[in-house]
């Protein structure tokens, strides 16, 4: 069960991550700003849909393995390195997961129609901390992995 687990969680950060960079070079390389509008028109909502269902996956899974490594029961284990880079994970995994939150509700609320200015400072500006934290989280993972083989 603990294989399954783990493979599904890996599976998902593979999609989360995957996903992010695909509308991300979306909107660098889309130069005209119609066919980003007809692109993202599109795309935005299936995506944003399917990636709620794969944050719920992530959470759901690195909860099981957070509760099954016994992190949750030994407080100790805030004093060791694996303990520390599991607590600094699960704190970026809580602002990435804000991050999503306030991205998807902007974006949608703004689907079909010019977002205002406010609406395109935070609707960039969290899309690009989900993207840059989805590698400090891919790091944080990286080094919890090799402490636990």
């Amino acid at each position: 069960m603990y294989e399954f687990i783990l493979f599904t969680h890996m599976i998902g950060a593979a999609t989360w991550i995957g996903g992010s960079m695909l509308l991300f070079a979306l909107g660098i390389t889309l130069r005209d700003k119609e066919a980003q509008k007809v692109v993202y028109f599109y795309i935005g909502p299936i995506y944003g849909y399917f990636e709620s269902v794969v944050l719920a996956l992530l959470l759901t899974s690195g909860s099981y393995l957070y509760y099954v490594n016994g992190f949750h029961s030994n407080p100790e284990l805030f004093t060791y390195e694996l303990g520390f880079l599991m607590h600094v994970k699960i704190a970026l995994v809580g602002v990435i997961t804000i991050a999503t939150v306030a991205h998807m509700i902007v974006s949608l609320k703004a689907n079909g129609r010019d977002k205002t200015f406010k609406e395109k400072i935070i609707a960039r500006g969290t899309s690009m901390l989900i993207f840059l934290l989805n590698f400090v989280i891919l790091w944080f993972a990286m080094q919890i992995r090799e402490i636990l083989l």
